[in-house]
């Protein structure tokens, strides 16, 4: 296995809010419609270890995932904001789920080998932070997500297409 470099470059960045049990959305939410200035995705592994005794080292093995990630959007007068509020607020509201379907760097064709791939269906908004700009500065939003079941995420080979993996 070869480390490497994936830039956002290419990057295609869906998400919307849905209903338990619904299938996700994803039609025209894109990265431009909300004024994505910046995407992360922090994927975790924990790492389980019990003492042994008469053998040299411990046994390990692998813990629990987490996976959380944050976006940043600018264009705040954009229809559908009230989701991302609602998701946060909204305990008991329609919209209980966020989803996140995203490519990020790679060429798409021949060359469509340097990328990470995202399909996050059950997450949950944990947090939503507001920056108020002034005339030479840009009002935007931070916000910070979940995955609610990380045992159900997969690795999958190709890309995504409007926003369907």
């Amino acid at each position: 296995m070869t480390a490497g470099t994936v830039t956002g470059e290419k990057s295609k960045v869906f998400v919307c809010t849905h209903a338990a049990g619904a299938a996700p959305s994803f039609t025209g939410k894109t990265h431009s419609l909300w004024g994505m200035g910046d995407f992360s995705l922090t994927m975790n592994r924990g790492i389980v270890e019990q003492d042994l005794i008469g053998t040299a080292g411990n046994y390990k093995d692998q813990g629990s995932l987490s996976v959380d990630g944050s976006l940043t959007i600018s264009k705040l007068d954009t229809q559908g904001n009230a989701e991302f509020l609602n998701n946060v607020l909204d305990g008991t509201g329609t919209n209980k789920y966020f989803a996140v379907s995203a490519n990020i760097g790679g060429a798409e064709g021949a060359d469509a080998t340097s990328y990470i791939r995202a399909y996050l269906v059950s997450c949950q908004v944990t947090g939503w932070d507001t920056s108020v700009g002034d005339a030479d500065t840009i009002t935007e939003a931070s916000i910070d997500f979940v995955e609610i079941n990380p045992q159900s995420v997969r690795y999958k080979a190709g890309l995504i297409s409007d926003g369907v993996v």
